[in-house]
């Protein structure tokens, strides 16, 4: 999970949010809080304070669509490639935005996770 940090400190600079895929990796963040300062969690909706819950809340796939393509520039923490993805709604919007909508910038692999950002088109 330093690793992740690490990458996610690097990559964060210039960024202006940050999106966890699947939800469950938002739990990297615990390690190094301050290595994810100043990056909004565009698929947040309550903490896990406020929900009482690990990972927090997601908000519904159209306020998450609408996040994603008002940032200017975006880190995505993902599972390392060839997992199986999660099909939730939220997940599913995330993945298609992210697809369609803007370019993926560069991607570092560190131990057991992806670290990208992603920017406007023509914006990397």
């Amino acid at each position: 999970m330093t690793a992740v940090a690490a990458a996610v400190r690097a990559a964060g600079e210039g960024a202006d949010g940050i999106l966890y895929s699947p939800s469950r990796r938002r739990v990297w963040s615990l390690v190094d809080p301050d290595s994810f300062r100043g990056l909004r969690d565009l698929a947040l909706d309550r903490g896990p304070a406020d929900s009482g819950t690990l990972y927090g809340t997601e908000a519904a796939p159209s306020v998450v669509r609408a996040r994603v393509l008002a940032a200017r520039r975006i880190v995505v923490v993902r599972d390392p490639a060839g997992q199986p993805l999660d099909t939730t709604a939220q997940e599913e919007t995330k993945r298609q935005v992210l697809a369609t909508h803007v370019d993926e910038c560069g991607t570092r692999t560190v131990r057991g996770a992806r670290v990208s950002v992603y920017a406007r088109p023509g914006r990397c």
